[in-house]
C-alpha cells in the first residue's frame, strides 16, 4: 500500500521553520493563491513551522532585501522564494527540503519569446539554458530565477549588504537580474546552486496571452471557409 506524504518519516524527522517569501505588486493570480494555500497546508500537515511574508511595492531589489530581513527576524531555518506568478505542487517545499542542500530550486519557462527556461549552466552564455526534462534528479547551475527556490537562511551570514543588486552589462547593453547577482556572490563563497529536475517538470509560470485571429483553431476554420467559397 502506497504511503501518504503525511506519513513519510523522511519529512517527519526534519522539523524546520520555513519563511515563504513573496515579492508582489498590487494583485496576484488566482492560480498562485490556490497553489500557495495548498503548499502552506501540506507543509504544516507534514510538521513544518511556516511563516508567510509578502512585500507589495515596485522596486524588486528593495522587496527582496526586506523579505530576507523578515526571514532572519523570524529565525527561519530556510527561506522559500515564490513569485506571485507561479503555480507549484503542494509538496514543493517538502521535496526541495529532502535534498538537504544549501540552495535548491525549481526550473520553469519564461513567459515571453524566445521561450527558454530561467536556469543556465553558464550565465555568460544565453544558449546554456537548461530544458525541462527528467534526467538526473539534481543538476548544478550558475544561475536560476528565484520564482521557486529554497535557501538556508544562514547562507546570508557570509554576505555583505546589499544582498541584491542590478548589474549593467556593456556587452549586451542591458541590466543583469538581481537573482543572478545574488547567486554569483553565493558561488564566490563556495555555495552550489542545484535544480530539482523532477520537480521542475511540474512548475508552471503563469502568464497572459492575447487571443485573436492567429489562433490555430481560427486559422483552420478560415481555411475551411475559403475552400467552401471556391
Amino acid at each position: 500500500m502506497k504511503k501518504s506524504i503525511y506519513d513519510t518519516t523522511l519529512w517527519e524527522s526534519q522539523p524546520k521553520k520555513i519563511a515563504i517569501l513573496v515579492p508582489t505588486n498590487d494583485v496576484v493570480y488566482s492560480h498562485f493563491s490556490f497553489s500557495l494555500a495548498n503548499i502552506i497546508k501540506t507543509s504544516i500537515q507534514s510538521g513544518l513551522d511556516v511563516d508567510v511574508f509578502f512585500d507589495q511595492s515596485t522596486i524588486l531589489i528593495n522587496q527582496r532585501e526586506y523579505l530576507v530581513n523578515k526571514a532572519i527576524e523570524s529565525h527561519s531555518d530556510y527561506m522559500f522564494w515564490m513569485d506571485s506568478d507561479m503555480y507549484l505542487p503542494s509538496t514543493t517545499i517538502l521535496r526541495l527540503l529532502a535534498h538537504n542542500e544549501d540552495i535548491v530550486c525549481g526550473n520553469y519557462m519564461k513567459r515571453a519569446p524566445q521561450f527558454k527556461t530561467v536556469a543556465y549552466t553558464d550565465t555568460s552564455d544565453w544558449d546554456s539554458w537548461v530544458p525541462l526534462v527528467k534526467e538526473d534528479e539534481l543538476v548544478e547551475v550558475e544561475g536560476v530565477g528565484l520564482g521557486c527556490c529554497l535557501m538556508k537562511t544562514d547562507i546570508f551570514k557570509k554576505l555583505k549588504r546589499p544582498f541584491f543588486e542590478y548589474n549593467y552589462q556593456p556587452k549586451t547593453k542591458d541590466w543583469g537580474g538581481e537573482d543572478f547577482m545574488l547567486q554569483k556572490k553565493l558561488r564566490n563563497q563556495g555555495y552550489k546552486i542545484y535544480l530539482d529536475m523532477v520537480l521542475s517538470e511540474q512548475v508552471k509560470h503563469i502568464g497572459t496571452f492575447a487571443f485573436g485571429d492567429k489562433m490555430s483553431t481560427n486559422q483552420r476554420k478560415v481555411k475551411e471557409r475559403k475552400n467552401i467559397s471556391l
